[in-house]
């Protein structure tokens, strides 16, 4: 009896976690964040403030958590390979970033459609590129313009061609990204 109500009590704070990061992305795209306030978030996610105050101290907050799962799922696709492995092979990291996303498309849908998203798509790019960064064919390369230059390309292209098949203005779905991307990738990196 105890482990069931346990399991109602997980089940419930998953929901309510969901529907106040709902609520507060939802909220950015029609103001600023700053003017966003706890009594916002709790109306639009339908619950009351100890709902919101039992997870949470402030919209702050939020938003952090927002930001450390994402760049947690991309560190997660990144530890699938080395940063030689993902120079040849791209398509494992690419497949676990597309998995991620189509698991809760609208949801990421709304995320980049928040203004001041831009600056965060940015570290995410840049963590990308230090990743890539660190192969061994980038470090011991002897133009390195070059292979930087190829590869703040196909980290720029990769991330617009996310963001568009997210939005649903791409030609390709969230789900082929990972094949369709991948060949381009070996073919810039083999240059």
């Amino acid at each position: 009896m105890e482990q069931k109500r346990r399991k109602a009590e997980y089940r419930s704070s998953i929901r309510s976690k969901l529907l106040i990061r709902n609520a507060l992305v939802s909220l950015m795209q029609e103001k600023p964040f700053e003017k966003i306030t706890v009594t916002d978030i709790v109306k639009r996610a339908d619950i009351n403030r100890g709902t919101f105050y039992a997870h949470y101290k402030d919209s702050r907050q939020v938003l952090d958590k927002i930001r450390a799962d994402v760049s947690m799922e991309i560190s997660k696709a990144f530890s699938l390979v080395t940063p030689d492995e993902l120079l040849e092979n791209p398509e494992p990291v690419l497949t676990a970033i597309s998995s991620f996303v189509s698991k809760d498309k609208d949801y990421y849908r709304m995320l980049i459609m928040v203004a001041g998203v831009d600056e965060f798509l940015k570290e995410l790019r840049k963590v990308a590129f230090e990743y890539a960064s660190k192969a061994e064919r980038v470090r011991n390369a002897s133009d390195q313009t070059d292979v930087r230059c190829r590869i703040d390309f196909i980290i720029s292209g990769a991330a617009v061609l996310y963001h568009d098949a997210i939005l649903g203005t791409s030609p390709i779905d969230v789900d082929a990204v990972p094949s369709f991307l991948s060949g381009i990738i070996r073919s810039v990196v083999a240059g």
